[in-house]
């Protein structure tokens, strides 16, 4: 058995394939293992490639393949009282840790954004839906969007900007495009989980417990391991060729790249028309540009900040509609920087001090981009795909949410579009490869099997439920039962 691509889905695969007893080989084109969670060392401070958070903790997908695998103790996720801060114009929120402070937040969300109290009924019975909804009934909503289900309780221009944002932050893709059914689930499972955190030693601890157990059960892990090509073997199994020219022979095959990746590494010709037509149109997410900046002392008290900049000081966010909504991804699918700059920016060393030096504290931000394939007007070299604009965009939010944040700072590194879908290795570069949709969610995802035998993909292309490392390692177990129960029916 070989996986192709050490990140969450591939590195969790990999190794519950070898604790069920099949001898497995973990290749990775880095020299470092950990695809998105990978990370960096710089001055005392170890960085993730990243921009992370972990929705559900120890009591989601991650712990439950960590404690399957034995290493349940391995990764510590950390939290702190002030989970996060919402800033904007007017507006800065605090959300808590502790659920008994989750009424005062609510009261200052009300305050702060100004909601009508003709609203407020609406805006009750919407949470209380939420919460409340059995899974049957969610799943009803998987082909239908988020922004669908919001308006069956209000049409609010702020209201909707705020609950659009809560539902549908961390699937990358606007309210009218997100799987309310996926959204729901989503959302259900962070409230009752109630684990929004951060693993001790960075996001990378997790891969890293993953490869540790793969090796205890005897699988191996290759790095500089570039996958060029899997070809399918007249007598059965597959050759995974190898950028370096070296092969691989092997029964099964799991790969963590985009489908239309998967099609190019098969070939079309071997793989049937209405899968490739498929992998041909599927909707992937955005993705992000970031800026990670190294800090001597403390500017940030909270784990996250979220929120967002307008680039223009006339823009008035009182006075907001629907159509501004609509614009700013509109701005974004013509390769411009919207008008308003969302901001994500967790800070990893508010829950893990050991990631900087004594007293120091490392922002980790980033800000929705298109995908590489998307042309820049501002870029006007040929096959150019210059993120400049789009990175002075962060600089300047984080400016405006965080003032002072760059000032003095030991280092602030910034990547684009480019470099993160070189690390990852996958066509465009999305954060989700295979985007939460309607006709991409819940029964309409693309399987973990593909139309040739022993064949299988798993992470964020296909299978699985979650946000962003969770829906990866969902993908993961549920690939890992469909390649055992093939073996045990001996279907390859």
């Amino acid at each position: 058995m070989v996986v192709i691509g050490s990140g969450i889905g591939g590195s969790s695969c990999a190794a519950l394939l070898a604790k069920a007893g099949l001898r497995t080989l973990l290749v990775e084109k880095n020299p470092r293992i950990g695809g998105s969670c990978g990370w960096y060392d710089k001055r005392g401070f170890r960085v993730d490639y990243g921009t992370h958070m972990f929705t559900r903790g120890d009591r989601g997908p991650l712990g439950v393949a960590l404690r399957r695998l034995g290493a349940g103790g391995e990764v510590e996720f950390l939290r702190v009282d002030d989970l996060a801060e919402v800033r904007g114009p007017g507006v800065q929120l605090v959300l808590p840790a502790q659920k008994w402070r989750l009424p005062q937040f609510c009261v200052e969300a009300v305050r702060q954004l100004r909601i009508p109290a003709r609203e407020l009924p609406r805006v009750v019975k919407l949470f209380y839906d939420l919460i409340t909804m059995s899974r049957q009934e969610a799943e009803r909503w998987d082909e239908r969007t988020i922004e669908e289900f919001i308006f069956r309780y209000t049409e609010h221009p702020r209201l909707f900007g705020l609950l659009g944002f809560l539902l549908g932050l961390y699937f990358i893709l606007p309210p009218w495009e997100v799987s309310a059914g996926e959204a729901i689930l989503c959302f259900q499972a962070m409230v009752r989980d109630n684990r929004l955190s951060y693993p001790r030693g960075g996001s990378g601890a997790i891969p890293r417990a993953f490869v540790g157990a793969l090796e205890r059960y005897g699988g191996q892990v290759r790095t500089r391991a570039g996958c060029a090509s899997i070809e399918p073997l007249a007598r059965g199994g597959y050759r995974v060729g190898l950028k370096d020219g070296g092969e691989v022979h092997a029964r099964m095959v799991v790969s963590t790249t985009t489908l239309g990746d998967l099609v190019r590494l098969v070939g079309a010709d071997r793989l049937p028309e209405a899968f490739t037509a498929r992998a041909r149109t599927i909707r992937k997410s955005y993705v992000a540009v970031q800026v990670k900046v190294a800090l001597e002392r403390r500017h940030e008290r909270s784990g996250c900040i979220v929120g967002g900049w307008a680039r223009d000081p006339s823009f008035d966010p009182w006075n907001i509609t629907r159509e501004d909504y609509r614009s700013q991804f509109a701005d974004l699918d013509q390769g411009r920087v919207p008008k308003v700059v969302p901001v994500y920016c967790p800070i990893p060393s508010n829950f893990d001090p050991a990631l900087a030096p004594p007293g120091g504290q490392l922002l980790t931000a980033c800000a929705v981009a298109p995908c590489t394939d998307v042309p820049r007007p501002e870029d006007t070299r040929p096959h150019a795909r210059n993120d400049r604009a789009f990175v002075d965009g962060l600089l300047g939010a984080m400016n405006g949410l965080m003032p002072g944040c760059l000032d003095g700072a030991v280092f602030v590194d910034t990547m684009g579009t480019e470099a993160l879908a070189a690390w990852i290795g996958k066509s465009g570069g999305p954060a989700v490869s295979t985007g939460q949709t309607p006709s991409q969610s819940g029964k309409n995802r693309p399987s973990v099997r593909t139309p040739l035998p022993g064949l299988y993909v798993c992470g964020d292309a296909a299978g699985g439920r979650g946000i962003g490392t969770e829906l990866a390692c969902d993908s993961a177990m549920e690939c890992v039962a469909a390649v055992l129960s093939d073996v045990e029916r001996r279907v390859i």
